[in-house]
């Protein structure tokens, strides 16, 4: 008689062979997302972090719940980021509270089987608290009533060698952005150039936008327009009425407000303001970042008027 072999899988083996039909759910998911508009919401970074962790918690023979759940997640993110044309910048952005997250949602698993292995007494409620808790911040973003107000306004300021009636005149000009210092800065989309048409109200100003969509490769190109709404003597106005660029990915752009405050004889103090709505959540983790990289934008902006 012929015998037949039984299939072995190692731990290793298996938790790959669930990450990859795991990897391909997470993209039939955020695919459903963006069909209902919700894909920049907590659901994604928070949920599906917290999911996973549930899962390799729950299913998975190796010893660490954590361990394993981490592993999970960075074969997540190198396999749905090409599958699901991601940018790298997307993912980049999203490693820190998916690991996060997934590892204080395994945690308590972890901490449940060691103290029954010392023989303590482990409580099974114990354990859900912290997932319960990160399936219940997923909400975010998904309805009105479990969303946070996304407006934001950010302004930098500086003291510019020059006067103003000099500073307007270059504002009015195309300009060449500098690279910003912050590394930071450099990780997203960056602004090349500004285009103007000049200061009067109705004038048109463009700003060119590139970004590699793979860090260092497969360069795109895009602009943000906006038109001149108010001139007086002490600011410029501009509002937004298209954008074809990388950005609106995360946030729209609102009302930018340049001021101008003469300090002395050939030195003024400029003030960049910059009004925005970001799309996505959860806002304890992506309202920081990107008021830190709009700061990042307003000063650059500035250092174009020197």
């Amino acid at each position: 008689m012929t015998q037949q072999t039984k299939l072995q899988f190692s731990v290793n083996q298996k938790i790959l062979m669930s990450v990859i039909l795991l990897s391909a759910l997470t993209g039939v998911v955020i695919n459903m997302m963006r069909h209902r508009g919700i894909d920049g919401s907590a659901l994604l970074y928070v949920g599906i972090p917290t999911i996973i962790a549930l899962v390799f918690a729950t299913t998975s023979s190796a010893k660490s719940a954590v361990g394993s759940t981490l592993k999970a997640i960075t074969f997540v993110i190198l396999i749905s980021g090409p599958l699901l044309q991601e940018g790298f910048i997307c993912m980049l952005m999203a490693a820190p509270i998916f690991y996060v997250v997934g590892a204080l949602a395994a945690w308590p698993f972890d901490h449940y089987r060691k103290k029954k292995a010392r023989e303590e007494d482990a409580s099974k409620l114990n354990v859900a608290v912290l997932p319960v808790l990160f399936l219940i911040m997923s909400m975010e973003g998904v309805t009105d009533m479990t969303t946070f107000n996304r407006y934001n306004v950010v302004e930098r300021s500086e003291i510019i060698g020059r006067s103003v009636s000099d500073i307007k005149q270059t504002l009015a000009s195309k300009r060449k952005v500098p690279s910003p210092d912050a590394l930071f800065g450099k990780l997203f989309p960056r602004p090349d150039w500004v285009n103007a048409q000049g200061l009067s109200v109705g004038d048109k100003h463009w700003v060119d936008i590139s970004y590699f969509k793979w860090v260092y490769w497969n360069e795109k190109r895009g602009s943000t327009y906006f038109e001149v709404t108010e001139h007086t003597p002490g600011s410029v106005e501009f509002k937004p009425y298209s954008d074809d660029g990388y950005m609106r990915s995360y946030l729209d752009w609102g009302k930018s407000t340049v001021f101008f405050e003469p300090v002395a004889h050939h030195r003024t103090k400029v003030t960049w303001r910059i009004e925005f709505t970001r799309k996505l959540d959860p806002i304890w983790y992506v309202q920081p970042l990107q008021r830190y990289s709009v700061g990042i934008l307003a000063e650059t902006l500035i250092n174009t008027l020197r």
